[in-house]
């Protein structure tokens, strides 16, 4: 899948924190998360009360779990999205923590920890023994990703050919898999493995999204990849994309979930 998929599995601090040069676009083009993976995960939840937000960025899911009621801690480094964080969750229940899961000092342990489009940009040596020594014994662990198309073929491989034209670096080799093949890859494939977890469980969640074609344009310079790029190659690269969109662009969106329980 295109969209977030470019970011998937990456350490680069100084890339990990290129959100807050777009911070308020960040919010108002990135996706949400469906009510139904928010289902899943408070069902499989054995308590509700606290829980730990890994790299809260602008709150897209933070709001979504302090909605149904959750205390949360939101850990979010970046001082530009912690700015939009802290009015999108004003009156909910939300201690916000200038932290990354790497500095932060937990006070206390939780019943869920969950990370949102962000687990990728954690510390490959110590994101699992932090993670469990955050979690309750029995808590829960919550791992989720959007990844997305451009929905029409023609208008994919349009951009595809973009792509590869301006910048190659940034093209897919092929058609992206099917949401399903990616399930055994990472985290999978390390959590699967931790002596901390157990009670494994994935699930997909299909969906659609319509944006216009500037609000695409503008969704895909929000992210990490597009950022890293210099302005002027950007701009480029924008403009001529812009030459092949329609007037609305359908993505189909496969959001992705890991579950686990600390042991």
């Amino acid at each position: 899948m295109t969209g977030e998929s470019d970011e998937d599995i990456t350490t680069d601090r100084v890339q990990a924190l290129v959100f807050g040069e777009v911070a308020t676009e960040y919010e108002r083009v990135r996706p949400g998360y469906p009510e139904a993976l928010v289902d899943e995960v408070l069902a499989y939840a054995p308590s509700q009360q606290a829980a730990l937000d890994i790299g809260a960025g602008t709150g897209k899911a933070t709001v979504a779990f302090a909605g149904r009621g959750l205390r949360i801690t939101a850990l979010e480094p970046d001082p530009a999205m912690a700015v939009v964080l802290r009015q999108r969750v004003a009156g909910l229940a939300v201690n916000i923590a200038m932290a990354s899961l790497e500095t932060y000092q937990p006070e206390e342990t939780y019943d869920l920890v969950y990370s949102a489009q962000a687990f990728h940009w954690t510390a490959p040596g110590t994101r699992w023994a932090r993670t469990a020594a955050a979690l309750r014994p029995s808590g829960a662990l919550a791992l989720f990703w959007n990844h997305d198309r451009v929905a029409d073929p023609v208008v994919r491989a349009k951009v595809f050919g973009v792509l590869r034209e301006q910048v190659p670096m940034l093209a897919p080799a092929g058609e992206p898999p099917e949401p399903e093949s990616l399930l055994k890859l990472w985290p999978y494939d390390e959590l699967s493995v931790r002596p901390e977890f157990g009670e494994l469980r994935q699930e997909v969640y299909r969906w659609e999204r319509e944006l216009s074609a500037e609000d695409y344009l503008a969704y895909l310079t929000t992210q990490s990849s597009y950022r890293m790029l210099e302005a002027d190659e950007r701009q480029d690269l924008v403009d001529a994309l812009a030459a092949v969109l329609p007037s609305h662009v359908v993505l189909d969106v496969a959001t992705l979930l890991h579950l686990a329980k600390r042991r």
